[in-house]
């Protein structure tokens, strides 16, 4: 560990120091391939630069004080359809409008409408900066992700300059789901504040993480980070099924938060003991699946484009209900290709869903498909990652037909819109049967929303038989008989006249019995 001082020079390499010093009229820049990791003081008083590409982000991590600004020439994707990139900024105190002077030649443009946008959760839009917002000294909020964009053909590099965050950094998050009439969303846009990347999830640190941190303070359901792809496919999720997640300066992630209203504010953590020097690109794993899992990836398509995509993991200590940081629900829950929880099902899609190991060969789960009659599609095996000898069929309980997608991929031309769960199910097994073996599907599928005042039964279209549905309370009495049409697959029952408490609910439709608690609020 040494001090430096009178610098000028450049860093393509791993530096350490204790302090740093540069005087007036020096320069210190860190090329995109080095890093400078401080115990000590920061101090600059001429100038001190980082450079990045589209793969290669430079690192600062400072362990004291700060004195003066950094500038972090940060790689931003050039606009185009759906292009945009999702960045924060990696420095603190710089005004927006300096922003847009600086970067005035490469920062992408419209009119006097700049790539500077903002998510609003409140009613999910989003906002672009225009001229006549730049009136006053806005400053970019720390911890706060925009969509930016730069222009096409040029050198895709935005500059930030700022002071470097030595210290935690917090940023408020909200779940406007269940208000607004349900205008609102659950996301919030948020960025790495430091200019070093940040360990995402356990597989990168196993406590210093931003997953393992903020873990109460995010939706069970959606425990994880998603990352805009910047090519018009959406979010790709990151938990603690995937690798080594870490986080480039300043990028911004959308995340999910846990509060049921609007009212209650959560503050997430940016901690100092989650930075590192070690990254690639905007968002890089070491390996996509973790370690010690077995992994299925199956992948819609219409004709020869892939339209979604759903992945299974199987790893000791998982099970088949809802495991926090392991599954993640789907950004969109329209989404073409979803599954379900095995068990505790709420009527959540889910794009990650992990079980135990128990269940590689032994395991039913729901497909919830959403498309469009007469729209053609297929589903094949992308990554088959679990044991040899397992077969992996796909159940049409409405064609009656069982596709083993080792061997070939599942085609249909909807005669109806698809939607909701009922009729596709995952069937992983060593046996190998047909249609008209027992499976032991059970297509009923019952679950009461903490934000709804009813009770949602899914599955009744597939059913041959009428489907008779018993409430009663924790003594045993029974409240409710009813039967439920199968003319619609999902139908709903009030529970107004309800009071708070624990309820058993009883589902049964020929050999279809499905027994349940409900905890009603």
């Amino acid at each position: 560990m040494r001090k430096l001082i009178l610098l000028t020079t450049l860093v393509s390499f791993t530096l350490q120091a204790q302090n740093i010093t540069v005087a007036s009229g020096k320069s210190f820049t860190i090329d995109k391939t080095g890093s400078v990791t401080m115990s000590g003081n920061f101090s600059n008083s001429g100038t001190f630069s980082l450079n990045s590409d589209s793969d290669e982000f430079s690192s600062i991590i400072i362990g004291g004080s700060v004195t003066g600004n950094i500038t972090y020439n940060r790689y931003v994707n050039s606009v185009g359809t759906d292009k945009w990139d999702l960045i924060g900024s990696p420095v603190s105190g710089q005004s927006i409008n300096s922003f847009v002077t600086v970067n005035s030649s490469t920062l992408a443009t419209n009119g006097s409408t700049y790539a500077i946008g903002f998510y609003n959760n409140s009613n999910n839009t989003w906002t672009n900066l225009t001229s006549a917002d730049l009136g006053g000294e806005i400053i970019f909020p720390v911890g706060t992700g925009f969509q930016m964009g730069t222009i096409a053909n040029g050198t895709g590099i935005l500059s930030f300059t700022g002071s470097p965050a030595a210290t935690n950094q917090t940023q408020e998050i909200i779940n406007n789901d269940a208000a607004n009439s349900g205008l609102g969303t659950r996301w919030n846009l948020v960025a790495n504040p430091f200019p070093s990347y940040i360990q995402g999830n356990a597989n990168a640190h196993v406590t210093n993480n931003f997953l393992t941190i903020n873990s109460d303070k995010l939706d069970d359901a959606y425990e994880a980070i998603y990352g805009y792809d910047a090519d018009g496919t959406g979010y790709t999720i990151y938990n603690n099924s995937s690798g080594a997640l870490l986080l480039a300066p300043g990028q911004g992630f959308m995340i999910a938060s846990d509060n049921t209203n609007s009212e209650t504010i959560n503050n997430i953590s940016f901690t100092t003991d989650m930075r590192t020097i070690v990254g690639g690109d905007d968002f890089i794993t070491s390996s996509r699946a973790m370690q010690d899992s077995y992994e299925l990836i199956l992948k819609l398509y219409e004709g020869d484009t892939e339209i979604d995509q759903t992945k299974f993991y199987f790893e000791d200590g998982l099970n088949l209900g809802l495991d926090p940081g392991y599954d993640a629900g789907h950004f969109n829950q329209q989404a073409s290709l979803m599954s379900r929880l095995v068990e505790e099902d709420q009527g959540i899609g889910f794009a990650i869903n992990s079980m135990g190991l128990e269940s590689i060969n032994d395991v039913i789960i729901p497909l919830e498909i959403n498309r469009e009659s007469g729209n053609g599609f297929r589903i094949s095996i992308h990554i088959n990652g679990i044991y040899e000898g397992t077969n992996i069929y796909l159940e049409d309980s409405q064609e009656g037909t069982m596709t083993l997608l080792n061997e070939e991929d599942f085609e249909l031309i909807p005669e109806i819109n698809l939607s909701e769960v009922g009729r596709f199910f995952i069937h992983l097994t060593q046996t190998t049967f047909s249609i008209e073996n027992e499976t032991q599907t059970n297509h009923l599928n019952v679950y009461k929303l903490d934000a709804n005042n009813f009770i949602t039964v899914e599955g009744l279209a597939y059913l041959s038989n009428q489907t008779n549905l018993r409430l009663y309370n924790i003594l045993g009495e029974e409240l409710l008989s009813i039967s439920l049409a199968n003319n619609t697959n999902t139908q709903t029952i009030s529970t107004q006249e309800l009071t708070t408490g624990i309820y058993i609910i009883k589902l049964k439709s020929g050999s279809n019995v499905i027994t349940k608690k409900l905890i009603i609020k």
